[in-house]
């Protein structure tokens, strides 16, 4: 089928998304304004912005935003994002984004928009097996490059942000240290959060590039032009990018087509708590929950999903998901 009529096809399943004063999505009709910028916080917008090799400037600038002051990257190359044999299975994962600094530094770069249990421990176990592969290249220990592992969240992942010393702080950083000197013997693993849930500025509050960054993740889809206030290079160059009328016709086929596979499965999830899943299961209803959320899950693997986004959506445990 040629590509316009694919297109047509997809745009007749696809409407864009009105944008209301109060930020709330709707669908679009007739004299409605319609999306300019894609909501970089959703998979599909991810992708298409900063798996974009054309964008890699754009993405150069996130990470020197949210990385050390010795670590300023000053280029990258595009990595594969599958993990072989990550299970015990052999079954392999799919990362978000990784990239290679020219030092042979790793990158992984991943958005979560949903809370998920146990995030922390699975960012540790992506950049591990990372840092893995990058022993098995031999040159011995003094060869192995250091992993920073970034994820970008906007959902409330559980950390204990309750202390003083986290007003007004919305990137961390972990790593191995000494406990009492903390001393770091030598760069290896270090997790990296922009946490953008705890983000509340408006742009007239915002001060310096880290939060003007914060902001343009968080808000960019319902604006609609650059604001005055982000009139520096760096952002012209970001909005540029997630303005889905820049696309070509094949990337903003893929992009509407990852975007309508978003949508089905929040309407999965949705019309589940609707239909009593969350409310059955604590009712004591647990056996029809249980069943309900198996065939969700089934159809969810089916449609290729990796196993840690399904438990964290349908509340099953990774392994009972793996016997599905």
């Amino acid at each position: 089928m040629p590509l316009a009529l694919v297109s047509g096809a997809v745009a007749a399943l696809y409407l864009p998304e009105k944008i209301t004063d109060m930020g709330e999505r709707r669908v679009c009709g007739d004299g409605d304004t319609v999306q300019r910028y894609v909501d970089i916080l959703s998979d599909a917008g991810f992708k298409a912005v900063f798996g974009d090799q054309k964008n890699k400037d754009v993405l150069m600038d996130l990470l020197n935003v949210v990385l050390p002051p010795h670590r300023r990257v000053k280029d990258i190359e595009y990595s594969t994002t599958e993990l072989p044999g990550f299970t015990p299975e052999g079954k392999s994962v799919r990362l978000d984004l990784r990239c290679t600094g020219e030092d042979g530094t790793g990158f992984i770069v991943e958005m979560q928009n949903s809370r998920q249990r146990h995030f922390f421990k699975r960012c540790v176990e992506y950049a591990a097996k990372v840092y893995d592969s990058g022993s098995r290249r031999g040159g011995g220990y003094s060869d192995i490059p250091p992993v920073y592992f970034i994820g970008i969240v906007s959902a409330d992942m559980g950390f204990d942000r309750s202390g003083e010393e986290w007003r007004d702080r919305y990137i961390s950083s972990y790593g191995f240290m000494e406990k009492e000197s903390h001393e770091v013997a030598e760069e290896t693993i270090l997790i990296n959060f922009v946490e953008l849930d705890r983000f509340t500025k408006g742009l007239e509050e915002s001060e310096g590039t880290v939060e003007k960054w914060c902001y343009a993740l968080k808000h960019m889809w319902k604006l609609h032009d650059l604001p005055d206030g982000l009139r520096q290079t760096v952002f012209e160059r970001l909005f540029e990018a997630c303005e889905i009328a820049r696309f070509s016709p094949d990337k903003r086929l893929i992009y509407e087509k990852e975007m309508i596979t978003e949508r089905d499965y929040r309407n999965i999830l949705e019309t589940a708590r609707e239909d009593g899943f969350a409310e059955g299961e604590a009712k004591g209803k647990a056996e029809g929950s249980a069943a309900k959320a198996a065939e969700i899950a089934r159809a969810m693997l089916a449609s290729g999903m990796d196993i840690p986004l399904i438990s964290s959506l349908t509340g099953l445990p990774e392994e009972e998901v793996k016997r599905l």
